[in-house]
């Protein structure tokens, strides 16, 4: 009976699984996306006009509405510019005002300050979590040099864990080239981020909109020669001109061949306008194609608001430069997935990867989706662009990924029944030197403290145990390593996070691989090569008999009829029941009555 509950159960967890992966999950509005500012006194050199002003003002109107967000200034202390609270159009409107007060008068950089009091009083719901965070320094917390290094050191072997720990996304922008970029880069890396370089304070504004595209993604529609169509199903769009110095006002020409500048616009239009670039939103605009009579500009965006939506899987920030990327894409009406054969017949995906030419996606096994796999990409940052044209309507997704040397690899070997994991990590040896190596981990698990371990040196591969991992949850780890490269050179290789959820001890192993002996731990098929490695490093592990296996589960029963027997059974004994009572009483009553006639 146990064994059947327990088939039934697995069935109805597998439908719910599919039916999940084929449902869309909506937007929430529940994301939190907090902003630290820096305001040191070196600022006065990186951003003499004051542009993060200008800069702010875009991704505070770039913020989707319903998220929770907080503006914040740090230099030697953290002070809040505008409290967290959901976005509207109110709250843009204050966030604007407070914008002016960004000011070059700090005396020190306290990152780890900062990101220590968004910690503590920033993020407070379940949502998806992203802290942006704008600097032009190095840690820099006193006038001891010590005691910054001592702080640089605690944001990366203590508040790295911890952001990881709360799933919150670092995204960072250093401005100019004496900002701590290896300490940026990290933070970003290791929380699966983003990092960016303004080389200079007017390259703000473009750093600031790939950090929102990163927090909020937001679909476009294509823009080719500063033309674009608007489609029935748009709502409102929002195009962002970037402009040169000396450019000429902005204006865009409708469909019906009339143009909107600032100067003449219409109730159903707003306009921002910066020294660097407009930001021009038209609510319930004309159907047709529409001109931007502006320079052209590669960064130029026109985003929208509508039902008919371009949806795409999950994609990294960073891949290794031997991973293979899996992209799917699906489209949704009122956050309902579309699987109409209509639609879908005369819908065309394509995938473009940089300036080369974009390839079909090809329809996935599931009615409604898309997919393509992109393998061999070269170290660095790629653009990736998905269009998707229905004939009369067209979407365009934007995305960048940013793929990373792996000179360590990590494998796994996964013992499910015990719930351990060992990381074997292996260094290429044609870049690093072993000797001297040292890897330590950080491991962060729910409601505990970050830990500090040091991985074991083992025939070239170092090792790290992980046991008793409790179910229905998720152990991270980070790794810090100290290496050398083959010249000599000190180097520290980046090497990716490790997240360990369950999934981890429920996959199944591919149908082409032989099936595991009894006793040995399943290993996943990306791990299957490393065996030889597990069996030479446990030379005394023998598998145990197998045991006597258990009878086959019979059918299923029909549980209507079963029912039916044991009710018709209750209903015989209580009626049985009830006529021997009736019969006892009836017997006492006329023992009763014989004992008053004698007596009388």
């Amino acid at each position: 009976m146990c064994r059947l509950l327990m088939a039934v159960a697995a069935c109805v967890f597998a439908f719910a699984g599919t039916a999940a992966r084929a449902q869309p999950s909506p937007a929430t509005g529940g994301d939190e996306i907090q902003v630290l500012i820096d305001v040191s006194g070196s600022m006065k050199q990186n951003d003499p006009d004051n542009l993060r002003v200008a800069a702010g003002r875009l991704l505070v109107e770039l913020l989707p509405d319903g998220s929770r967000t907080g503006l914040w200034l740090f230099a030697e202390k953290t002070v809040p510019l505008i409290a967290s609270d959901k976005v509207n159009a109110a709250w843009k409107q204050q966030a604007g005002k407070a914008l002016a007060n960004i000011h070059s008068r700090g005396l020190y950089t306290h990152i780890e300050d900062a990101i220590r009091t968004v910690l503590s009083q920033g993020f407070k719901g379940p949502g998806r979590k992203h802290l942006i965070l704008l600097t032009d320094g190095f840690v820099d917390i006193s006038k001891d040099i010590m005691q910054s290094a001592d702080s640089r050191e605690r944001i990366l072997s203590e508040w790295i864990p911890q952001l990881q720990q709360q799933d919150i996304q670092v995204q960072t922008v250093a401005l100019s080239d004496q900002a701590d970029q290896e300490l940026l880069d990290k933070l970003a890396f290791e929380t699966g981020g983003w990092a960016e370089v303004a080389q200079s304070a007017d390259q703000l504004q473009r750093s600031f909109l790939k950090m929102a595209q990163k927090a909020a993604p937001k679909t476009t529609l294509p823009l080719r020669d500063n033309k674009f169509s608007v489609d029935s199903g748009i709502q409102e769009f929002s195009i962002l001109v970037f402009k040169t110095a000396h450019a000429a006002p902005t204006q865009l020409a409708l469909p019906d061949g009339k143009t909107l500048a600032k100067q003449t616009m219409a109730a159903n239009v707003s306009w921002l306008e910066s020294q660097n670039y407009d930001l021009i939103t038209v609510r319930q605009p004309a159907v047709g194609e529409w001109r931007l009579l502006a320079e052209v500009d590669p960064d130029n965006q026109v985003m929208i608001v509508t039902d008919l939506k371009l949806q795409l899987s999950q994609i990294p920030n960073f891949i290794g430069e031997h991973d293979t990327l899996a992209v799917e894409a699906h489209f949704t009406d009122r956050d309902q997935l579309i699987t109409r054969a209509d639609f879908l017949g005369m819908l065309s995906l394509e995938l473009g990867l940089d300036q080369s030419a974009p390839q079909k996606m090809a329809a996935a096994g599931n009615p409604g989706f898309f997919q393509h796999s992109l393998s061999g990409l070269a170290v660095g940052k790629h653009t990736l662009k998905f269009l998707a044209d229905g004939k009369t309507f067209k979407r365009e997704i934007i995305s960048e990924i940013q793929v990373v040397a792996t000179p360590i690899t990590v494998e796994r070997q996964i013992d499910a029944g015990q719930r351990r994991v060992r990381l074997l990590l292996k260094p290429d040896l044609a870049l690093l030197e072993p000797a001297g190596m040292v890897i330590n981990a950080q491991i962060s698990r729910d409601d505990k403290p970050p830990e500090t371990r040091a991985a074991t040196a083992k025939d070239g591969l170092w090792e790290l145990d992980l046991t008793e991992l409790p179910p229905a949850s998720v152990t991270k780890v980070s790794f810090n390593v100290m290496a050398k490269d083959r010249h000599g050179n000190p180097v520290s290789p980046a090497v990716k996070p490790v997240a360990i959820d369950d999934s981890w001890f429920h996959a199944a192993p591919a149908a082409a691989e032989e099936p595991p002996q009894h006793g040995e731990p399943a290993v996943p098929a990306a791990e299957a090569g490393h065996v030889a490695a597990k069996e030479a490093a446990h030379p005394d592990t023998h598998p145990e008999p197998e045991p006597e296996s258990e009878p086959e589960l019979l059918p299923a029963a029909n549980w209507w009829l079963v029912g039916g027997v044991l009710l018709a059974i209750n209903l015989l004994f209580g009626l049985a029941g009830f006529f021997i009572y009736r019969y006892l009483k009836k017997s006492e009553a006329e023992q009763h009555q014989r004992l008053l006639e004698k007596l009388s």
